[in-house]
């Protein structure tokens, strides 16, 4: 027997693993900011996005939080 995939099962689970805080986010608000940050942590934890990937963000967000405040 082979392997196979059904994007169908998937969804439900990444997206509970990714969340759903990011819409609406635009990052103009540290709320925005927040929202951002709890949609890519997920991500990160899990293995979708790669340790360079979520470096990136955390300095971003960093850099962004400074700006906002």
């Amino acid at each position: 027997m082979g392997c196979g995939t059904s994007g169908v099962n998937g969804v439900p689970a990444l997206r509970a693993a990714v969340g759903s805080s990011l819409a609406g986010a635009q990052g103009k608000t540290l709320a925005d900011q927040d929202k951002i940050d709890r949609t890519m942590a997920p991500g990160c934890a899990i293995g979708l996005y790669t340790a360079k990937e979520c470096d990136k963000h955390t300095q971003a967000s960093a850099t962004r939080r400074a700006e906002l405040k």
